[in-house]
């Protein structure tokens, strides 16, 4: 069994990408988040993927791609990757990527793998958190949402490990605003 995994988190697709709705509706905001989903998940499979979801949708999608599925008991993006994260600690998996599903250039995401013990890789505006590698010994506090980088960059440099950001990479950008919309136009 491989020690590495990956962990995505992922809410329903009809629900997703809402700060978009001003220029998709709701059914292109379903088929944006899908199609970038399934992306990032592809570029994953050479390693175990778990999906960590509360919707059936998302569960049959990801067990077609070849996912294997962590069903969050809790709502939320944090309480899904702290379940996440935990399980697959106590499945015996020794480093996790944890990235978001939302991804314009997923390509080579596993090779975050090879670098440092703690990896940070913050969108695009250095506000929050796109992907994060971390060895499964450890707490970690999940702080998803604005600002989210500073926190998980503060929480990371209080553990003593070797931390490194990888800023300025394609796995900063993704989608949230209409302006990003131009990476997958």
């Amino acid at each position: 069994m491989s020690n590495k995994a990956v962990l995505i988190p992922i809410k329903d697709f009809e629900s997703a990408k809402v700060r978009l709705s001003t220029v998709l509706d709701s059914n292109a905001r379903a088929d944006l988040a899908k199609e970038l989903a399934t992306l990032v998940v592809s570029a994953c499979l050479e390693t175990p993927v778990f999906i960590s979801c509360e919707n059936d949708a998302v569960e049959s999608w990801a067990r077609d791609l070849g996912a294997e599925i962590l069903r969050n008991p809790s709502e939320g993006l944090n309480e899904a990757v702290d379940f996440g994260f935990r399980s697959l600690s106590e499945r015996g998996f020794e480093s996790v990527l944890i990235t978001h599903g939302d991804l314009v250039y997923p390509s080579g995401l596993l090779s975050l793998f090879e670098m440092e013990e703690i990896v940070i890789v913050p969108d695009s505006e250095l506000d929050g958190t796109n992907v994060l590698v971390l060895p499964t010994n450890i707490d970690f506090e999940f702080s998803y949402g604005p600002g989210s980088y500073t926190r998980h960059l503060k929480s990371a440099t209080m553990l003593e490990a070797e931390v490194l950001v990888v800023a300025d990479s394609p796995f900063s950008f993704d989608i949230d605003d209409p302006d990003d919309l131009h990476h997958v136009l």
